[in-house]
């Protein structure tokens, strides 16, 4: 195997189940509720994924999300280096993150103390599972006896393929993060309006149209993915939520019986989730490359 560790971030979404067989690591973004900072944790140590959407929901909580400070880049790398491993960060996509641009202040400081190591990252324009999605066929290249530049090659050929599309139950939390595209139409939270949300091919939430109630929305959704998976043979779904298990069940049911396709559901972590707010659906999977761009506003 390659000699280099793959680190995502907190925005990849990814569960203990996946990152942990694949030697995936990843770096802590925090959150902060009732003025406490807390760790963006994937493994729920310290809360749980339910807790999250509770505080959320709560009026009396302001949630906010922090993007990786400097010091946990060097923190968490510098124990491979010190081993004389390289690193290889996957990172959320810069234009909903800082986090990818502040990852070079602790790769020049590092540079200087390990000038034989590569201290990579990637900018994946991917949220979410599409990100996780890409770590983990990083992880199986990596595996396979592929470089860091393979993998790099194969992701600009293909990275397009990896979608993402979803719907909330209310837009105010993307609005209140300035994290959504092409929304002005929806501002003010009409009753039982809701968006239809595609990761474009830079990472944005684009808001595509506006459909009236959530199984609308869902069954939207369904025919998008059957669009975009045309071909597959038994795909395979991820499928995210921020406590919308009845979305979560309903969609399952349709992906499993019209495509035949592997569901593998999933809480939708705390960075994502406090920025979406209770009610998020993602669902993310390999299909046609995406090409639509939301227009600058």
């Amino acid at each position: 195997m390659a000699k280099y560790q793959i680190f995502t971030d907190s925005c990849s979404d990814m569960t203990p189940e996946m990152r942990y067989p694949n030697n995936i690591d990843y770096f802590r973004m925090v959150i902060n509720v009732r003025g406490e900072d807390l760790e963006a944790d994937l493994d729920y140590k310290a809360y749980s994924a339910q807790e999250i959407y509770d505080w959320i929901e709560d009026l009396n909580n302001r949630c906010k999300t922090s993007l990786i400070q400097v010091g946990e880049f060097i923190k968490r790398m510098r124990p491979y280096l010190e081993k004389g491993i390289d690193v290889f960060y996957i990172a959320v996509t810069s234009v909903l993150s800082g986090s990818y641009n502040t990852f070079r202040f602790a790769k020049e400081e590092l540079e200087k103390e390990f000038p034989d190591r590569k201290i990579i990252a990637y900018n994946s324009t991917r949220a979410g599972m599409a990100l996780g999605m890409m770590v983990l066929d990083a992880a199986k290249m990596q595996q396979e006896g592929k470089e860091i530049e393979d993998i790099i090659e194969y992701f600009d050929r293909d990275k397009q393929k990896y979608n993402l599309c979803g719907t909330l139950a209310t837009l105010k939390y993307l609005k209140a993060a300035g994290r959504v595209s092409n929304a002005a139409a929806f501002f003010g939270d009409i009753i039982g309006i809701k968006p239809i949300i595609y990761g474009d091919t830079m990472g944005h939430n684009y808001v595509v149209k506006k459909v009236k109630g959530m199984r609308t929305a869902l069954d939207t959704l369904v025919e998008h993915v059957k669009d975009i998976t045309e071909g597959i043979e038994h795909p395979v779904i991820y499928l995210g939520q921020g406590k919308a298990q009845q979305s979560v069940d309903y969609l399952t049911k349709r992906f499993k019986e019209e495509l035949g396709a592997t569901v593998i559901d999933y809480w939708i972590g705390p960075i994502i989730g406090i920025n979406c707010g209770p009610g998020v659906i993602h669902i993310c999977c390999m299909g046609k490359p995406m090409t639509l761009t939301a227009p600058e506003e």
